[in-house]
């Protein structure tokens, strides 16, 4: 025997209902789950009971205390790992155990367990029992010894079965080939788990005939008058039952009635067909597909390095398992307060989606809407629609939009807004959870990408801001001592005679006094960049021209240096800081020119950043987006020990130079303070790529677009 029961505790194969598993993925799958409702749901299924009284006694948990209700147990081990618990073993075991044997049935096997429960807790308060709860656990529990030694044995349970057909007890049948019955192996169960003795104790007994048991004490016969009555879809009280109480005919007549309703009701709420378990198993193998396909999804997100790779996953995963014919993304610019649109590439609206932005705070948005409160919205059956929402929707091409936000740690980061009809509506109404699930991982992926592509630059920007404090200091301290010596050096030459011989020694002084005025005031051109501070709306490739101009004439021809100029003919006209971006690109030209060889050549573009120049749709006024502008050249490329410092102050190739290592220090500070941002790309033998993204001022006059988006 103790070969048997070892091999059950190693199986660990016992089967739920499909049913209830599935209402138990739901349930915990929702945000607010109340315990009760859990523990409910967990109560209709013996072989669920089952998992979590085996893992909650199991020696790694350790409890402070005996755990003798299944509400107890779903506490101790919170509603997580309750989940974790229904998916895998519904993943687990849902398509293999109906098969096993040619007569289970386990809607017939669930409909008697749970009967039996609530047969035995009735029939508890009406003896006066102590703890009816734990009477409902030992008669939803009775039977799963047979359920053990079935999933643990099939071959031996199917000759089993042959018996039982033959006309022999099962139990008795159970005996002869297993040498161990069902409540035997029940009994001992409840003793892995921890119930209370007197529920193992009765257990025992439910192999005894009637007569054995009217000598037993009263728990042993109420479980086995509840088994006695526990027939599916009967209401009959069998005469051993009413031998073994002195309870009224009436009052136990009552009871088996009740108690059958109260069942029936439970399964008709699960959608249990005594004569078609498969029914539940398809319904649970449809829910646990969705599910491992989300989880699909979600590891391939966890590999995302990308906002595009993370969108095109999530997109893939709700198409696969909603058959969502399209969706598009609308991502908060929080700077700006808008959300901008984008989609799959492949999409033949991609032009036009990449070039619409919606206002955060208009509250008619749907989108916006749902961005704001962190709810999904949808946008059937809407008598007045706004503007935005009209327009998605025809972009869309389908009859309506739906609008999930996209939530992580740190709120909503935008919405993704899917185009459904009215069956696809109720179809994802019924999946909220799921949606849900996208949701909190697609916003929290987003989260993490934005929060890593900034952590380089915002140390930088420290270690630039902490250059810029020391150097503060000390060229105000410096500054001081400097301002009195030449005051002194003025002095003296005064009180000396022209002729004298320490007029000389004074001059020279006087000369070096002066270069470390200069030296500070290139100090101060880094920590306090020149910027006008002026914005003025002007033709940026004109500018570009001008100062090229000069540049090729003082810089480039006397050392024999080409330029190439590609200037975005769509460029609007930009409301920037002219000075402040002229003393960059002279910067960055002399820099290329000084490295490079003669017949050497410089490439020099400007365009306007695809996709960025966005329409407000309900303010029917455009965007102007952002300026980039590239200057390349095929030079020697910049030593890796200089490029991994390329932007900090003091830190050059050129030797000598007066203010050797400033330059690109005070071409980051300029980019900085117009909130733009430069990168470079070089590398040995390569040349250097300079980028620049300049955010271009929105233009405020409100125009008619050309484009008929607003149409």
């Amino acid at each position: 025997m103790k070969h048997i029961f070892e091999k059950i505790k190693k199986s660990g194969a016992l089967p739920q209902l499909p049913q209830v598993m599935l209402q138990l993925i739901r349930a915990c799958g929702r945000e607010k789950t109340d315990i009760d409702e859990v523990t409910q749901i967990i109560c209709r299924d013996a072989a669920l009971t089952a998992k979590l009284l085996a893992i909650i006694a199991s020696p790694h948990v350790n409890l402070a205390k005996q755990v003798t209700t299944i509400k107890s147990a779903v506490v101790y081990l919170g509603m997580d790992t309750v989940r974790n618990i229904a998916i895998s073993s519904s993943a687990m075991q849902f398509f293999k155990f109906p098969n096993v044997t040619d007569n289970f049935n386990i809607n017939r096997f669930w409909y008697h367990s749970y009967k039996c429960a609530v047969l035995a807790q009735r029939i508890a308060f009406e003896e006066n029992q102590v703890g009816p709860d734990q009477y409902f656990l030992a008669g939803l529990l009775h039977d799963i010894g047979t359920l053990a030694l079935m999933a643990t044995f099939p071959k031996a349970y199917k000759e089993i079965e042959a018996r039982v057909n033959q006309g022999q007890n099962e139990f008795d049948a159970q005996a002869d080939i297993l040498k161990v019955d069902g409540p035997t192996v029940s009994a001992w169960l409840f003793n892995q788990w921890h119930l209370n003795p007197m529920a193992s104790d009765a257990v025992q007994f439910l192999s005894h005939p009637p007569a054995r048991i009217q000598e037993e004490l009263a728990h042993v016969k109420i479980l086995f008058m509840a088994n006695l009555m526990a027939e599916p879809e009967s209401t009959d009280v069998a005469q051993d039952a009413r031998f073994l109480t002195h309870m009224p005919e009436a009052v136990l007549d009552d009871i088996a009635v009740d108690a059958e309703n109260e069942v029936r009701q439970m399964a008709q709420s699960l959608n249990l067909v005594m004569g078609a378990p498969e029914q539940g198993y398809h319904l649970l193998a449809e829910d646990v597909k969705d599910v491992s396909l989300c989880f699909g999804t979600l590891d391939n997100l966890l590999r995302a390095r990308d906002v595009k790779t993370v969108l095109e996953i999530i997109q893939r995963g709700l198409e696969i398992i909603f058959h969502i014919p399209r969706i598009f993304f609308f991502l908060e610019d929080r700077e700006k307060n808008l959300l901008t649109g984008t989609c799959a590439k492949e999409d033949r609206h991609y032009n036009i989606v990449t070039s619409i932005a919606l206002d955060l705070h208009n509250s008619d948005s749907l989108v916006a809407k749902s961005v704001k409160t962190g709810k999904i919205m949808a946008g059937a059956g809407q008598e007045s629609p706004a503007v935005s929402d009209t327009q998605i929707t025809r972009i869309l091409e389908t009859p309506a939009l739906y609008a999930i936000p996209i939530l992580g740690h740190n709120g909503c980061s935008g919405a993704m807004v899917i185009g459904v009809d009215s069956d696809l509506t109720q179809t994802l109404d019924k999946n909220k959870p799921l949606l849900a699930l996208f949701s909190r991982q697609t916003g929290i992926c987003l989260e993490n990408l934005n929060f890593h592509g900034t952590y380089a630059g915002d140390i930088s920007d420290k270690k630039m801001e902490a250059y810029a404090t020391l150097t503060d200091k000390v060229v105000h301290e410096i500054n001081n001592p400097v301002t009195i010596i030449k005051n002194y050096l003025e002095t003296l030459k005064l009180k000396l005679p022209e002729k004298h011989p320490a007029q000389e020694e004074l001059t020279v002084i006087k000369e070096e006094m002066s270069r470390v005025s200069s030296l500070l005031e290139g100090l101060t051109s880094f920590s306090k960049p020149r910027v006008g501070g002026v914005l003025e709306t002007i033709d940026l490739n004109e500018m570009c021209r001008r100062v090229l101009a000069v540049l090729q004439k003082s810089i480039l021809l006397p050392r024999q240096i080409r330029i190439q100029t590609d200037l975005d003919d769509a460029m609007p006209k930009a409301t920037l800081d002219s000075s402040g971006l002229k003393q960059v690109i002279i910067n960055l030209v002399k820099n290329a020119a000084e490295a490079l060889e003669k017949g050497d050549q410089i490439q020099f573009k400007t365009r306007l950043v695809p996709g960025s120049a966005k329409v407000l749709i309900d303010k029917k006024r455009k965007l102007p987006g952002s300026a980039e502008i590239i200057i390349q050249d095929n030079g020697p490329g910049i030593p890796s020990h200089i490029r991994e410092r390329l932007f900090e102050p003091y830190n050059s190739s050129k030797a000598g130079a007066s203010n050797s290592g400033l330059g690109l220090s005070i071409v980051h500070a300029i980019i900085k303070k117009m909130q733009g941002r430069i990168t470079c790309d070089s590398s040995r033998g390569r040349g250097t790529c300079f980028t620049i993204l300049i955010p271009l001022a929105p233009d405020t006059t409100p125009r008619t677009p050309k484009d008929g988006i607003m149409s």
